[in-house]
Order: C-alpha cells, then structure tokens, then sequence
C-alpha cells in the first residue's frame, strides 16, 4: 500500500493508538474551518471533476476571510514571508 500512495507512515501495533491520537489531536489543535472546506473541496472535485471544484471555490473559501482566525494569523503569515522568516505557528480557536 505504501508504493501506491495509501499509506505514508506504518507504526507497530503497539504505538498505534498513541499514533492515532496524536494525529487526531494535531487535526482538532489546527484550522478545523479550513480542513472542513478542503474536504468539501475535494468531494466536489472528485464527484465533478476539476471545472466543478473550481466553480464552488469560492463559495466555500471566502467565508474563511471571515473568520478570527484568519483575521489573526494571515497578516502575521504575511509580514513573517516579507521578511523572510518561517511562516510562525498559531493557536487557532475553529473561529
């Protein structure tokens, strides 16, 4: 599965709840709006094809700018790129 694609990473049976959980917590800790709105984008794109996907882009991603968190870490990832640092972590709220 791993020279398919399917598979990035395998763990031992006995790592793999923490694993998992790890991996969960990352997903709920990280943009949770923007990680809804990329699957919604895919689905479209996978039932509709590419022309399909790119007429709900918008649709879906504006309401994003609307939200703090964008609000919030979007200019600090712009002036963080303008001086040439690493785009910097943020603690995002889902909001």
């Amino acid at each position: 599965m791993m020279d398919r694609g399917l598979v990035n990473r395998v763990v031992a049976d006995e790592a793999l709840l923490a694993e998992a959980t790890a991996f969960a917590r990352r997903l709920a800790d990280g943009p949770t709006r923007a990680h809804v709105a990329h699957k919604a984008l895919l689905r479209i794109w996978a039932d509709g094809g590419v022309a399909a996907a790119d007429g709900a882009l918008l649709d879906i991603a504006l309401p994003l700018f609307e939200s703090e968190d964008v609000r919030s870490a979007l200019p600090a990832a712009v002036e963080a790129f303008k001086a040439g640092l690493p785009r910097p972590a943020f603690d995002f709220k889902g909001g």
